[in-house]
């Protein structure tokens, strides 16, 4: 998909969230690659929790965001890093850092906020002081800053974009909430292999989004309620797919791209559970007559169906 950020800067202006130079546009697409320009599409759509996975990346890349962390006493600012803090905290991060400097720093609940979720996102992304247009000093925004970007009085514009992160020797796999073109809620899955220790090549990562028809197949297979779940035909030329099999005490996921290995991990119980309660969520919102307890109902039942002889997925 060719990435246009001028078209991208014009969408952004026009839901009034900061916009930061195209080169900034271009890093934060190459890092979170289709997920970005589609939430783009589907805040443009009115979609508020795509608003909301927006405006926490752009809000904490603002160009006053870095100097702040410096003043802080906190490491070099990087790129990923704010991005990964906006996906997880929303605005809100920037939001208090701004208040807690301005009040000279105090050792409060605040600075330790503050100094928690920089310090996770710093271990999550395995980063450290990089050069060039990935340091967030490079970072400006259009005629903007944090007094008329975007503020918004819904409670959706401060709702953080939800994703679990399952991490192996070799590989590590992103589940995230996503939107299709029909406006379903489904689950996105990104894999990106090894690149060193507790490092991973994101850039390189093979995604694939789930159809809403995947999604009781997929929980049924992660809740071991059938052995086995081949998800196929993804992507423009049918050439990714995706595997989910119960083994002993986990759950084996493959991801494969034509042409590319496989990228394989197990999925433990705690990492099961996180990814239950994400695809549960997002199944919910599908079909918001429903409980837990009557969607665990149906997804028992198609299990059942699927794991008798002859049966198609």
């Amino acid at each position: 998909m060719h990435f246009d950020a001028t078209i991208v800067s014009t969408q952004l202006t026009a839901l009034n969230i900061p916009v930061p130079l195209p080169t900034i546009l271009g890093e934060i697409y190459d890092i979170e690659g289709e997920v970005f320009t589609s939430s783009i599409d589907s805040a443009s759509s009115g979609d508020p929790v795509a608003a909301a996975y927006l405006r926490g990346i752009l809000f904490n890349v603002l160009p006053a965001v870095s100097p702040r962390l410096k003043a802080a006493k906190f490491d070099n600012p990087t790129l990923p890093v704010l991005i990964r803090i906006g996906k997880t905290e929303g605005p809100k991060f920037s939001k208090v850092l701004k208040s807690w400097v301005e009040a000279g720093c105090p050792a409060d609940e605040h600075g330790q906020y503050l100094e928690t979720v920089y310090k996770r996102a710093q271990v999550e992304c395995n980063t450290s002081p990089i050069s060039g247009d990935h340091q967030v000093h490079a970072c400006s925004v259009m005629e903007q800053d944090e007094s008329d970007a975007g503020e918004r009085s819904d409670e959706s514009a401060d709702r953080p974009y939800i994703n679990r992160h399952v991490y192996g020797a070799r590989v590590a796999v992103c589940f995230s909430a996503d939107l299709t073109r029909n406006q379903s809620h489904t689950i996105r899955i990104e894999a990106a292999e090894s690149s060193g220790e507790r490092s991973y090549n994101w850039k390189d990562k093979v995604g694939i989004q789930l159809s809403p028809r995947e999604l009781p197949g997929v929980l049924a297979t992660l809740l071991q309620l059938q052995t086995r779940f081949d998800g196929k035909g993804h992507g423009a030329q049918n050439e990714k797919w995706f595997t989910l099999e119960n083994q002993k005490g986990k759950v084996f996921l493959t991801v494969n791209a034509r042409g590319q290995n496989g990228r394989s991990l197990p999925i433990g119980p705690g990492d099961c559970f996180e990814v239950v309660t994400l695809l549960m969520g997002q199944m919910l919102r599908n079909s918001p007559f429903l409980t837990s307890e009557s969607l665990l109902s149906l997804v028992k039942r198609t299990a059942s169906m699927s794991n008798e002889p002859g049966s198609t997925q």
